[in-house]
């Protein structure tokens, strides 16, 4: 990781990296609850690969103290997908996900054996949820590329997909995106339309293990390959 990142006392997203300004939500994190004072180094960033050091004035401004880096996009996205499971495991699993550095986060539409379904009104709300966890985590674990939290969509949607399954063959770096099931599994005919099932080991894991243990093969790959 660069140095500046991993070093800065926060680090947060604005809209804008030539005029960077923090929302209030952001603001009130770094002045109240993190207390940042102006002697103290901060990095920001545009979401997309842009970013700079600075200080944090009263009034939420970022005064920049260094050029404008460019940090290049990964060498291929990485997708999960993931179907819906109590409580709040989503949020916990949508956090891991983008600080193991996912570019792509999809909650699947309810299958035959989800138990979670959620109605259109409260499908909204808890994806904007969801990419406020995905934001902050992005924070915290100092990514320059934030990733992107689809809404509820169709599993046949995703292209060249495949199904996490203890039945599959072992993951490497042609395994890209990859869809993990309710507790139950997915049904047969669900899995028709994918490329093909992947094993993530020897053992059977919850949902949101699956989940977080495909990310960290997928991104080792792809490490591999930098």
């Amino acid at each position: 990781m660069i140095s500046a990142l991993r070093d800065s006392t926060a680090h947060v997203f604005v809209d804008a990296i030539d005029a960077p300004v923090l929302d209030e939500i952001d603001a009130h994190h770094l002045l109240r609850v993190l207390r940042v004072k102006p002697s103290d180094t901060v990095t920001v960033s545009d979401g997309k690969g842009k970013w700079c050091s600075g200080v944090l004035n009263s009034d939420a401004t970022i005064e920049a103290t260094s050029e404008v880096f460019t940090t290049a996009a990964p060498n291929w996205p990485l997708t999960v997908a993931f179907s819906l499971v109590k409580g709040d495991r989503p949020e916990w699993t949508v956090q891991k996900l983008t600080e193991i550095g996912i570019d792509e986060i999809v909650v699947l539409a309810p299958t035959v054996r989800s138990v979670v379904r959620w109605d259109h009104d409260r499908s909204n709300k808890n994806i904007e949820r969801l990419r406020r966890v995905a934001r902050e985590a992005a924070m915290q674990s100092r990514r320059t590329w934030l990733p992107n939290v689809h809404g509820v969509i169709e599993m046949s949607t995703i292209a060249h997909l495949f199904i996490a399954d203890p039945s599959g063959v072992s993951l490497d770096a042609s395994h890209r995106s990859i869809a993990v099931g309710p507790e139950g599994g997915f049904a047969p005919h669900e899995t028709e339309t994918c490329s093909g099932l992947v094993s993530l080991g020897e053992t059977v894991l919850r949902a949101e293990t699956a989940a977080v243990s495909a990310a960290v093969l997928m991104s080792d790959y792809r490490r591999k390959r930098n």
